[in-house]
């Protein structure tokens, strides 16, 4: 069996800042264009760029029930994700909180997996998760008392994180065997369709157009493609647990590049939140150091950001 080494910084460093860049980024989407719209045009794109490389590499496309688990995955996985944070985003919730509340995904993932899944919750992990709790308290909390009343645009953002949660476990318990690339690309057309019904609905259309195209070029093509395949290589060299724990840089590096690109200065709650995210975030990572696990035990494997 290969033993996993450290990830090198070369390869951590444009993980984390593409990851970090998709926050402010896409709160520059949203000041463009509608949210759902934004978010259905991505994730076609994303849809069709991962179909273009599943059918290059003759990968096996999902059929008959496994084509449905990829469907119900990829609106949960990316539907619920990114229309709950584009849409929580265009009505005043800041990049950095939003990065901050979608690194909890780690977390929450491995404490509905203990119940749902009935998968082993170790002390740290459950430390973690109370941790995470409390950034996520902490950091919402902060903006309710500068804003003087609760944001809808917060619940949003918990749609999306729960949405991400639930599609991760989704994944993992009916899509185990689909092709990452032609899975991926029934996912995100799947989402894009539930999402596009919504943008029938929204008001409001694209007021600066140079700026949409733009803000997607960058989350397509960077999010789905270098982002990913760096990531898969972090796996590949450090293991999941290593590469997860990344994230937990995500959120202050959204924060850093949100300052000058949004104009969006972290407030004392934000920063506090922050250093909470990151301590729960490498708590709920770590490797468990109990027994092996059983045959019957099922790990978590977290969903990729397409």
């Amino acid at each position: 069996m290969k033993t996993a080494r450290s990830i090198p910084l070369s390869l951590a460093a444009p993980i984390v800042f593409i990851w970090a860049s998709g926050f402010p980024t896409g709160k520059l989407g949203v000041a463009a264009a509608p949210p759902f719209l934004l978010t259905t045009v991505r994730l076609a794109m994303a849809a069709a760029l991962l179909a273009v490389i599943a059918t290059a590499s003759r990968a096996d496309w999902p059929r008959g029930r496994q084509l449905g688990h990829a469907a119900a995955s990829g609106i949960l996985t990316y539907g619920a994700q990114f229309g709950g944070c584009y849409g929580g985003m265009s009505v005043g919730v800041p990049a950095s909180v939003t990065a901050l509340v979608i690194a909890m995904n780690p977390v929450l993932t491995a404490a509905l997996a203990a119940v749902l899944l009935r998968e082993r919750l170790s002390r740290v992990r459950l430390a973690g998760l109370v941790v995470g709790v409390l950034a996520v308290v902490v950091t919402l909390g902060g903006q309710v008392l500068a804003e003087g009343t609760l944001n809808p645009g917060i619940l949003l953002t918990l749609v999306g994180l729960l949405g991400f949660s639930a599609g991760g476990l989704y994944q993992q318990r009916f899509c185990g065997p689909i092709d990452p690339r032609a899975g991926g690309a029934v996912q995100s057309a799947a989402a894009a369709i539930a999402v596009g019904v919504l943008a029938l609905f929204e008001h409001g259309h694209v007021t600066h157009w140079v700026q949409a195209a733009a803000v997607l070029a960058w989350l397509v093509l960077a999010g789905s493609v270098i982002g990913i395949s760096c990531y898969l290589r972090a796996v590949a060299v450090g293991g999941a647990s290593r590469a997860s724990a990344l994230f937990s840089a995500v959120p202050p590096v959204a924060a850093l590049l949100a300052w000058p690109l949004l104009g969006e200065t972290p407030t004392i709650a934000t920063a506090l939140g922050i250093a909470l995210g990151a301590a729960s975030c490498v708590l709920g990572t770590r490797p468990d150091r109990a027994a092996p696990v059983r045959p019957r035990e099922r790990r978590v494997r977290q969903p990729i950001d397409s």
